[in-house]
């Protein structure tokens, strides 16, 4: 979804970056040494993270959030077949991440930018005032310096999320350099 540097690979150094996935089948997540992995389970019955010696957790609900050092060996096994999930991976000598998962409705919830914001709009339709958009199933909104046509809101400006009709989550991930 998007990378800080853009166009930055994962064999390149980055400070952040963040994407989703469907998890079809249990076995290793892939190694990130010396970042920090953000894990939101989107859809599914979720799975199991074994992280060896250092114990497990289980995403078993929509909008659980797990973190964990990329250095740990982690092996995933599904629940009850296929996943989505939400991740981001980011560098803590340089960033801090923090992912919210709001349940939005159709009266507006505020929220304040961070230097580096994304929205993450899973199941959508989600109203962004005061800029007028709307945000389908899977959307993603960056605002940032960095941002491609980024909107013209800046750190410490609000927005008033809702729901087009009924509830639906929202992914708000905050990015503040150290």
């Amino acid at each position: 979804m998007a990378i800080e540097p853009p166009g930055a690979g994962l064999s390149d150094p980055f400070l952040w970056r963040v994407s989703s996935a469907q998890v079809e089948a249990s076995g290793p997540f892939s190694r990130f040494p010396g970042q920090m992995r953000t894990l939101v389970l989107l859809k599914g019955a979720g799975f199991l993270l074994d992280f060896g010696g250092k114990g497990r957790q289980r995403l078993k609900h929509p909008g659980q959030v797990v973190t964990f050092s990329g250095d740990d060996t982690v092996n995933a096994t599904l629940i009850q077949g296929a996943c989505v999930d939400f991740g981001v991976i980011s560098d803590p000598r340089r960033v801090e991440t923090d992912v919210q998962w709001l349940t939005l409705g159709t009266s507006p919830t505020s929220i304040t930018l961070a230097p580096t914001t994304l929205l993450f709009a899973p199941w959508g339709p989600v109203h962004v005032d005061p800029l007028g958009l709307e945000l389908e199933p899977c959307d993603c909104l960056w605002f940032g310096a960095a941002a491609a046509e980024a909107p013209t809101q800046g750190a410490g400006s609000k927005l008033k999320l809702r729901a087009a009709f009924g509830t639906t989550p929202l992914v708000v991930l905050s990015i503040q350099p150290v």
